[in-house]
């Protein structure tokens, strides 16, 4: 080849180069902007699961109550929550997604009363008493907004994450977030620990909603004494983690999902009922009919867990968004409760006291959270009135705080300690102040 000739292929590669470069550009953008979008519609689904499931039914029930009363029941409403519809995605400078869902409350009670007149067995929920969510709920539309980054390990089976990934790309291996590249390794492991520990409690109290007769949940059978409720924590035998922790980009908030095979479950309910239960409400034959509601092989939930306060105050200067004191803490309510006269003494009355001083503990919870800071001249609860959509969503994350004990005097009087993490708060929160930034 003459000098003529390879200096004009040198010309053409290097004329060609910028393109191919501009071409992959564009294709990493769009598949990033992908990612971005399903991330943040599994996160707006699983915001609006949880809201839905936070309303209010009547003073002792809510809807996550009737949720777990059986898998058919769960199956449907998940498929309700699915079918929701977006508002148009937004993408900040730095990539991240935001994404509205919202759905109507009178659409929301319409289809519980479907789902409750196919798949209800039990005496307690009539059709309607889902009429009464219009009491509890301050607006007529329940709104949240979903926020996401590039995340390349979304299950394909987790809602939102069904997209098909751009021709040819591969997604590349998740990084930690730069947020949580300031928290020590060992911190990590214990946000991921404290996830976990998260997941298995929501999966018990799943498991405890399951219906077992007409009239009586696993719940019941299992307060029916102490050593039950203490042997029961072996359901979760055989939990495992599934899929790769989820670190959030913004927040200092991992995600863990459990699972736990729906055998093994069954199996520890009918050790429990044979070894312990004295009493003749609850038969062998019952315990049988718990499987006739279950379709699935597993079950599972997802936890969050956050760092221990300290690590989280060391990087809380460096945020875009200043974090709260509050946010770093785990947040605490004390309430009571007293068993109905007629119940007194009995494991009903027990778990019926206990049930009251949890309500009693979360309302209080409420009100101490409403009291807290954003800024130097802002409450939280200046803040809800401002933006009047986040409060469904707040009143369900509040109810969804765990028992983190519970004790009886003599006179069978509940004392219940309720608690959840303070940044679960600030997410809500600190959401809809970067959606106000990106507008």
């Amino acid at each position: 080849m003459n000098r003529t000739a390879t200096s004009l292929a040198m010309f053409l590669a290097f004329a060609v180069l910028p393109t191919i470069c501009l071409a992959q550009d564009a294709q990493r953008d769009a598949q990033n902007k992908l990612l971005a979008k399903r991330a943040a519609e599994a996160d707006a689904y699983r915001k609006l699961g949880e809201t839905v499931q936070g309303l209010q039914i009547t003073s002792e029930t809510y809807v996550r109550d009737f949720v777990a009363e059986s898998d058919q029941i769960r199956t449907d409403f998940d498929g309700f929550i699915r079918g929701v519809r977006f508002g148009t995605p937004k993408w900040d400078s730095e990539g991240t997604c935001s994404i509205e869902a919202e759905v109507t409350v009178a659409r929301v009670i319409e289809e519980l009363k479907q789902i409750h007149s196919r798949h209800y067995k039990g005496k307690t929920l009539k059709a309607e008493d889902f009429e009464s969510i219009k009491r509890y709920v301050q607006k007529d539309v329940v709104q949240v907004i979903g926020m996401g980054v590039p995340r390349p390990e979304l299950p394909p089976d987790v809602p939102g994450g069904d997209l098909p990934m751009p021709s040819g790309v591969t997604a590349p291996e998740p990084a930690i977030p730069a947020i949580w590249k300031s928290i020590p390794p060992q911190e990590r492991l214990m946000a991921q620990r404290a996830a976990s520990l998260d997941a298995k409690r929501k999966l018990l109290e799943r498991i405890k909603g399951l219906r077992v007769t007409s009239e009586t949940r696993v719940r019941d059978f299992v307060a029916e004494s102490d050593v039950i409720d203490a042997e029961a924590q072996g359901m979760l035998v055989g939990a495992r983690e599934v899929g790769k922790p989820y670190f959030h980009h913004d927040e200092l908030i991992v995600e863990v999902t459990v699972e736990v095979p729906v055998e093994s479950v069954i199996t520890t309910i009918k050790t429990l009922h044979k070894r312990h239960y004295k009493g003749d409400r609850v038969t062998g034959s019952d315990i049988e009919q718990v499987t006739q509601h279950i379709k699935s092989q597993t079950f599972d939930a997802v936890g969050m867990g956050v760092p221990r306060p300290q690590a989280i105050q060391a990087v809380a200067s460096s945020m875009p968004t200043p974090i709260p004191d509050w946010a770093a803490q785990p947040i605490r309510a004390e309430g009571m409760g007293v068993p109905p006269a007629d119940k007194a003494g009995t494991p009903q009355g027990k778990l019926m006291a206990a049930r009251a001083a949890e309500l009693d503990a979360k309302r209080r919870l409420g009100e101490e959270v409403m009291g807290f800071r954003i800024d130097s001249s802002t409450t939280v609860r200046d803040f809800v009135a401002e933006h009047d959509q986040i409060n469904t969503q707040l009143n369900a994350y509040l109810q969804g705080a765990y028992v983190k004990s519970t004790r009886y005097d003599d006179e069978g009087t509940a004392t219940v300690v309720v608690e959840m993490p303070g940044m679960k708060i600030w997410e809500v929160v600190h959401t809809y102040i970067r959606v106000q930034k990106m507008r």
